[in-house]
């Protein structure tokens, strides 16, 4: 008997609801805890309400064309969840579990429920919930703060590189300035001089026969003037030319139309000159640059030649650090690099006694190769040759 009375005091003050129903769905049991999650006293409960009273319409629903059907089926269900509706209205979500009881010819006597309050579980799934959005709309804001960073970062990366580009073409800009300036005043400077002396020693001279002697030399002074006004105007036009059309060049192509061009000194001279330029075959740079930066090269080798041996001139390319190189390597009188090598790409600057030397050639192809952003050396011994190495700018090649 006291093991009764124990037994009823625990089921009564279980924890969870629990319940007892026919095959109909009437409830005939109930502890206290069921009848405390709902509102209702037992006799309200017992024999007059059914299962399907205290579910939400939408769980109504689920229990009569789902829950049910499921149960007969299995004979049993775990945390099925469900929307209660307590005595005053008011909903609370529930886990409910549920097991059929048979006798012993198997016929469903009734079925025995336990019903869990998962209100706070709830609570705690929902604010887990808002959390998680929150975080997600944290996240997502601070990709799109990193995406705005990076793009920043890019842009100021490119300004930088720009600024330094910018800096670079400055410095380039003022070093031509400087060796404009230089070259102006160094070339004008003597025929100006001239003209100066000839103006005072005509206005002088009395005699016609001496005045035309005199004015002779004026006409000469004033082309050659002409002429050095024009290197220099052609010079500065070139250093400016910056985007000056690029071509897709064949070097092969370039150095063989040079040859027919420089024809008649080579038939002259009888040079031994070769060519290689299978490492390299193909640039994208101005035409009419190598064709300039050839015939000079070319022409002079040819022009330089040591009387004392055959010429053997050689023009190859190369590629070194993604950057394309020609080479241009002849035996002739070669240059005293520790003597001129300061100026040998300076213009009017000569090195032998030739007739047709100007010192304009090296001059112009040197501002030709660094108006496109590129470099020129050369390596020379006297009576031994020389070797110029065209250095192209990065990642200008096909």
């Amino acid at each position: 008997m006291n093991n009764n009375i124990e037994y009823k005091e625990l089921y009564n003050n279980f924890p969870s609801g629990y319940f007892c129903s026919l095959p109909n769905g009437t409830i005939v049991d109930s502890n206290n805890r069921f009848l405390a999650l709902t509102s209702y006293t037992r006799e309200e409960v017992l024999g007059k309400k059914k299962v399907a009273d205290f579910l939400s319409l939408g769980s109504k629903i689920y229990f009569e064309n789902v829950y049910s059907p499921a149960l007969k089926l299995r004979g049993s269900l775990e945390e099925i969840n469900f929307n209660l509706i307590k005595k005053d209205g008011t909903k609370f979500p529930v886990l409910v579990n549920s097991v059929e009881v048979k006798n012993k010819e198997g016929i469903h006597v009734f079925t025995q429920s336990a019903v869990f309050n998962i209100s706070q579980r709830k609570k705690y799934e929902q604010e887990l919930l808002t959390a998680k959005i929150k975080a997600n709309d944290l996240s997502n804001e601070l990709q799109e703060v990193n995406k705005e960073l990076k793009s920043r970062a890019d842009l100021i990366l490119k300004q930088k590189l720009q600024l330094e580009e910018f800096n670079l073409h400055l410095e380039n800009k003022n070093r031509q300035l400087s060796n404009f300036a230089h070259i102006a005043s160094h070339n004008l400077r003597a025929p100006a001089s001239n003209l100066m002396i000839l103006k005072d020693l005509y206005k002088e001279s009395a005699d016609l026969e001496e005045q035309d002697m005199l004015f002779s030399k004026v006409e000469t002074v004033i082309i050659r003037l002409n002429d050095t006004l024009n290197e220099l105007i052609q010079s500065v036009k070139i250093q400016g030319d910056k985007y000056i059309k690029h071509d897709a060049i064949d070097f092969k192509s370039i150095f063989d139309r040079t040859l027919e061009i420089l024809d008649n000194q080579i038939l002259g001279l009888k040079p031994i000159v070769t060519s290689d330029f299978s490492e390299a075959p193909i640039i994208e740079y101005p035409k009419i640059y190598m064709e300039s930066i050839m015939l000079n090269l070319l022409s002079n080798s040819i022009k330089y030649s040591s009387p004392d041996r055959i010429a053997m001139i050689h023009f190859c390319t190369t590629v070194k650090n993604n950057e394309i190189i020609l080479i241009a390597r002849d035996n002739g009188l070669g240059i005293d690099l520790q003597k001129h090598g300061h100026k040998i790409f300076g213009l009017n600057n000569t090195f032998h006694e030739h007739l047709d030397a100007n010192g304009v050639g090296l001059f112009m192809i040197k501002t030709q190769i660094e108006a496109i952003g590129g470099s020129i050396t050369v390596e020379s011994e006297v009576d031994e040759g020389s070797t110029f190495k065209i250095i192209f700018k990065r990642n200008i090649s096909c």
